[in-house]
């Protein structure tokens, strides 16, 4: 716990460092050499003060350092032939001298520490980080390339990539905020590009308390849709379908438990390489201030939008901000959308 507490406060300090917009790599080396400084200062203060007070730790007997002379090594006979002399080193530890030795020693020391560290350190993204994409069911994730909108920015995209046949028990979304400036879509279901095919099978998928200035659905099947939210303007075009299967999917066999909460990403992303299965997706609290839901190729058994969730981005209810397309097909439908003046900001 005590490693734990010293990495995140270490990382505090970059994170600071960052926010006055200077660059990570600019700010890893500027957090080094704070933490090399102050602990280096610390050390020999701590040695200076059991230095001052020897007598009292030695019960009156004292230690003298004034001076350090490397050990003498057995002198060789053909350095003697040779007429090699033999090298001696002699420090003067007193005083002033003393302390500036004790810092360079223990400010090198630090340094090497600082160096292995950093090189043996695994900067490997794992779930949830913001930044990578990850091929759940496993958890370590590739990092992103840089911002595409702000190149200059580090990626902060949440990129979920499900391969062809993945199984997942459940995968939650809580209390996510998300947006910046430019995005287009800040929650995406999409295929990934030559997967033609794929789609999206869910048994259950709910939506409360979420928030966007815009929602569009498209080409999805849900045996039974439920939409209750607060919007500024909509249109509901879905077709309804009898022949529309519900789906139960309750196997956990081969699948796994995924959450994502408490946490500030620009976007997230669910790409289908494949047809993926979820057993219960969950999104609840998702805040987007810039940028849409953009939803595709689901199936599900049944999704509920609840009479918590707004979207609009104030540009008048004659003006739908959340579209149902006609190829969203459902076989139970049922309408609680209310139309009021909203931005979501």
């Amino acid at each position: 716990m005590l490693i734990l507490a010293i990495g995140s406060f270490i990382q505090s300090i970059q994170n600071w460092i960052v926010s006055f917009g200077v660059s990570e790599p600019l700010a890893l080396i500027m957090t080094a050499g704070i933490c090399v400084s102050v602990s280096t200062v610390t050390s020999v203060g701590l040695m200076c003060l059991l230095w001052r007070y020897r007598k009292a730790l030695l019960r009156d007997r004292d230690l003298k350092l004034d001076k350090f002379t490397a050990p003498k090594f057995p002198t060789l006979k053909i350095l003697n032939a040779l007429r090699i002399p033999t090298p001696k080193f002699k420090f003067d530890l007193s005083g002033f001298k003393g302390v500036g030795t004790a810092m360079a020693v223990v400010g090198v020391a630090f340094i090497l520490a600082f160096t292995f560290v950093i090189a043996g350190t695994d900067d490997t993204p794992i779930w949830p980080e913001a930044g990578a994409a990850y091929p759940l069911p496993i958890v370590q994730g590739v990092s992103l390339d840089p911002d595409p909108e702000n190149p200059a920015d580090a990626n902060q995209t949440l990129k979920i990539n499900l391969a062809s046949g993945v199984r997942l028990s459940s995968l939650t979304l809580n209390n996510l905020d998300m947006g910046k400036t430019n995005l287009t879509d800040c929650i995406e279901i999409t295929r990934a590009q030559g997967n033609s095919s794929g789609w999206l099978y869910v048994d259950n998928w709910t939506a409360t308390g979420v928030s966007a200035p815009s929602a569009d659905f498209a080409n999805a099947e849900i045996a039974n849709l439920s939409l209750g939210a607060y919007v500024d303007g909509h249109t509901v075009e879905a077709t309804l379908d009898a022949t529309i299967s519900d789906l139960n999917i309750e196997s956990t066999r081969g699948s796994g438990v995924f959450l994502a909460e408490n946490s500030v990403v620009d976007r997230v992303l669910i790409v289908l390489l494949g047809d993926a299965v979820i057993g219960n997706l969950t999104m609840t609290d998702l805040d987007c201030s810039v940028g849409g839901w953009n939803i595709d190729y689901v199936k599900a058994g049944s999704f509920t939008l609840d009479n918590t969730s707004k979207f609009g981005d104030g540009d008048g209810i004659d003006t739908a901000d959340f579209v149902v397309n006609a190829t969203v097909k459902a076989r139970v439908m049922t309408d609680n959308l209310v139309d009021t003046p909203i931005t979501v900001k």
